[in-house]
């Protein structure tokens, strides 16, 4: 038909991108698109002192498979699998070494573009390890975040590796041998078994048998698709540099991205009854209400896609919470209660997938959030701090190779899901809070007779998805909240 847009082509296509889309159904810039894990093995040479082994080295990992420019990304469940040989452990490690435990190092480097950085994979911790035939320990550890400043396919190519291990000998086995009448036991001498004594750590420096190393993953960066709204014309020369200030490759967290300042009214809205523990015997209820604001970060993990995503990115215009603190306080011996309001401001987070290595699928999520009840109970010298608010989840603005499918005003869950978290911490300091919430079906989805509510259904609704969220510090009016970074995984 021309140039025309086959709407039912459209709906094809988001049905096979579906589930890469809904990767993005949460408030963030930094959401890991469709995750794919991989492993790959190499030949490493590796050398203690002047010694040197050939060492078989599998590096396993779940890897983004797409992204956007400014988007910082990461690998998840790293792992580092050296195996050494009976031979390369006689070679290269103290005599008579049966254990292993230790960290490793792994210099990474990100390409792009002709451009390239280091990346430093440090503080990789592998447990103790024993076993008859070599040793075989599993480093692992939360690896930094790369973001990527341009469009394109970046690479991740491992390069050295520097174990620091610390090697145990064998327990001492057989009977205890006292030493011989009228003879003077020695240090060392005694016939008693003496325990093993810890060597000192030893660090093995590996490189790859074959440059310039295996590598690690690869995916492409892609820009979202700008909407046509008028005939295309020649654009003006614009230098590269002054469009953008985007380094090329960023390796680690990028600088916080400030918050809005405090507005000096506190927000409008009510306690949630059912969430308020009941008063101690005796305690005394009150009423502060001040206006403060609060940003919060973290990560949640659906289940039915098994990948982890960044809420509230806190490198990318981080929306905050506004409290009315202390609606209602409560006082008691040796107890203090502070419930407060909250509303939720997240921004519409923008998501842009490639469907199977080639077909663009973007999007713009929004949270709806009813008012938050945060309560905040001091016991003797204990905080707990729990937030609890009801929410729908609402997609819009979608497009499929950069041409708008319309699903309509009203695609969102079919009804608003519970979200409750909870930490031990001050809830004025800020601290860790873990939940976990099931995503309702979906409904309203589509428009002239299209329903695409069940695809979004099948991909991301149910339970059992994991909340883990790092909240900062609060901000009087008139003042911004520090934006926290995000919490360990």
């Amino acid at each position: 038909m021309g140039g025309a847009f086959d709407r039912r082509g459209a709906a094809i296509a988001a049905a096979l991108g579906v589930i890469a889309l809904l990767l993005g159904l949460v408030p963030a810039s930094g959401t890991i698109a469709r995750d794919r894990e991989t492993g790959v093995q190499a030949i490493y040479d590796c050398a203690a002192g002047s010694v040197h082994r050939a060492v078989t080295v599998g590096f396993t990992g779940v890897y983004p498979t797409g992204g956007r420019p400014g988007q910082p990304l990461r690998a998840e469940r790293f792992a580092v699998r050296p195996e050494l040989t009976p031979d390369a452990v006689t070679a290269l490690l103290p005599p008579g070494t049966t254990e292993v435990s230790g960290t490793a190092r792994l210099a990474v480097e990100v390409a792009q573009n002709g451009a390239s950085a280091r990346a430093d994979w440090a503080g990789l911790t592998a447990p103790a390890d024993t076993g008859a035939d070599g040793l075989r320990p599993v480093f692992t550890g939360e690896v930094p975040a790369i973001t990527l400043g341009s469009s394109g396919e970046v690479t991740l190519t491992a390069g050295e590796l520097t174990l620091m291990l610390q090697a145990a000998p064998a327990p001492p086995s057989g009977p205890a041998t006292a030493p011989a009448s009228g003879t003077s036991a020695s240090p060392g001498a005694s016939g008693a078994a003496q325990p093993p004594t810890p060597a000192a750590p030893l660090e093995l420096r590996c490189l790859p048998a074959a440059a310039p190393g295996p590598r690690l993953a690869a995916w492409t960066v892609t820009e979202p698709s700008a909407p046509s709204t008028a005939p295309a014309s020649p654009a003006p020369s614009t230098p590269a540099d002054s469009r953008t200030r985007r380094p090329a490759i960023q390796v680690g967290p990028g600088p916080l991205a400030p918050a809005p300042v405090c507005p000096a009214d506190p927000p409008a809205g009510e306690l949630d009854p059912s969430r308020l523990p009941k008063p101690p015997p005796g305690a005394v209820e009150g009423r502060l209400g001040a206006s403060l604001c609060v940003v919060a970060v973290g990560y949640v993990t659906v289940h039915k896609l098994g990948g982890a995503m960044v809420v509230n990115d806190p490198h990318d215009s981080p929306g905050p919470m506004y409290l009315n603190l202390g609606k209602r306080t409560v006082s008691a011996p040796d107890y203090d209660e502070s419930d407060s309001v909250g509303l939720l401001r997240f921004p519409d987070a923008p998501s842009t997938f490639l469907t199977f290595g080639f077909q663009p699928i973007s999007a713009k999520v929004s949270f709806e959030p009813e008012p938050v009840t945060v309560v905040n109970i001091r016991r003797g010298e204990t905080f707990t701090t729990t937030i609890a608010y009801r929410q729908y989840l609402r997609i819009h603005d979608v497009r499929v190779n950069g041409v708008p499918m319309d699903v309509g005003p009203r695609c969102r869950t079919a009804r608003p899901f519970d979200t409750v978290l909870s930490g031990a911490y001050n809830f004025l300091t800020g601290g860790i809070l873990d939940g976990e919430i099931a995503i309702p079906p979906f409904a309203g989805c589509g428009s002239r007779g299209e329903d695409l509510s069940p695809l979004f259904t099948a991909a991301v609704s149910g339970p059992g998805n994991a909340v883990r969220i790092r909240q900062g510090q609060l901000a009087g009016a008139g003042s911004a909240p520090p934006v926290p970074e995000l919490p360990p995984r």
